[in-house]
């Protein structure tokens, strides 16, 4: 019975590992396309719109929009070949009528585009091979001549293996923490200089429930807000907002947004019913900031244990009642 049961988990095991295995060679595979894709003839598109992403912390992704009127709907619900993701400074510079230069690569049309989707393949390329990187090691340990070469040489490979895991950590961290802050500074700058208060028409509405690429299941909601802003020029935005602004406002919702930038738009109105939501928001956040103080615990008692050679705190034993004179 033990014997088949270490069958079927080895068996699983290897059904797993060849999964990754596949979803490594995929993403390989169309990050080659798309790198080789890069030199092909550059085209020409004429800019129809302009439209911005304002996620729900009120980062801003800027995208030229390249078919007539799809500036109304939300960039998430539509086809791929209808935005271009630009920079800012072109942003700023570019005017309806103008042409933009660019690669056709599936989704992608501008550097931005491709350079995203090159980050993405590069991520779940990282995340593909985390489990065969360690069923491979697994299996070479319980080799006899690999596991004598191991043995003879534990603690050099401890300290590699510790390191490289503790590197990959802080890397992992890093990144979060530079993502936090964008966060926190785009949130400051939203609610930053002199306000204006109107009233934006809800053009399109989406709502998608699935697994992000990070790898936890999200449900997201977005609204594609059209207004004019204190110049009288039209804004067109999608925003991500929580479920219970999107529930509750069918044709047009109040917003607020700094003078300088009318794109920073947020609303106020947040209600209880959304904790569990920006919960499962900053739950990446909320993971970080407790691996960090963990890190800080272990650095604290690994301090301690080099000290007194503990790593809790010695206590001082009392000297016996018989030793006192009388």
């Amino acid at each position: 019975m033990e014997l088949l049961k270490r069958i079927s988990l080895y068996m699983v095991g290897i059904v797993v590992f060849v999964a990754f295995v596949n979803g490594f060679i995929d993403e390989s595979k169309e990050l080659y396309q798309l790198i080789q894709q890069q030199s092909d003839e550059q085209l020409e598109e004429t800019v129809q719109g302009k439209a911005v992403h304002n996620g729900l912390f009120g980062k801003l992704t800027y995208y030229a929009v390249l078919t007539d009127g799809a500036e109304e709907n939300v960039i998430y619900n539509s086809e791929a070949r209808d935005y271009a993701e630009i920079p800012k400074s072109e942003f700023d510079a570019l005017e309806i009528g103008d042409t933009l230069k660019g690669t056709l690569t599936g989704a992608a049309f501008s550097k931005e585009d491709i350079r995203s989707q090159i980050y993405e393949h590069l991520l779940l390329m990282a995340i593909a091979l985390i489990y065969p990187t360690f069923f491979i090691i697994y299996q070479l340990i319980h080799i006899p001549s690999v596991n004598r070469w191991t043995n003879s040489h534990d603690k050099w490979l401890s300290r590699l293996f510790s390191g490289i895991f503790i590197a990959g950590l802080c890397i992992g961290l890093l990144f979060s923490y530079v993502s936090m802050t964008k966060d926190i500074v785009s949130t400051v700058q939203a609610h930053h200089g002199n306000q204006q208060e109107t009233t934006a028409l809800i053009t399109d509405r989406y709502e998608d429930h699935s697994y992000s690429y990070k790898g936890y299941w999200r449900s997201y909601y977005y609204l594609a807000l059209a207004f004019e802003d204190q110049e009288g020029s039209m804004i067109h935005l999608t925003k991500a907002v929580p479920p219970s602004i999107f529930n509750n406002n069918d044709f047009s919702v109040k917003i607020n947004y700094p003078e300088e930038n009318p794109y920073r738009v947020y609303m106020d109105g947040i209600k209880v019913s959304d904790s569990f939501f920006y919960f499962n928001a900053l739950i990446l956040y909320i993971l970080t900031i407790v691996l960090t103080l963990l890190l800080i615990y272990a650095a604290f008692l690994m301090r301690r244990k080099k000290k007194t050679g503990s790593y809790w705190p010695v206590r001082k034993k009392s000297p016996p009642l018989d030793s006192f004179p009388p």
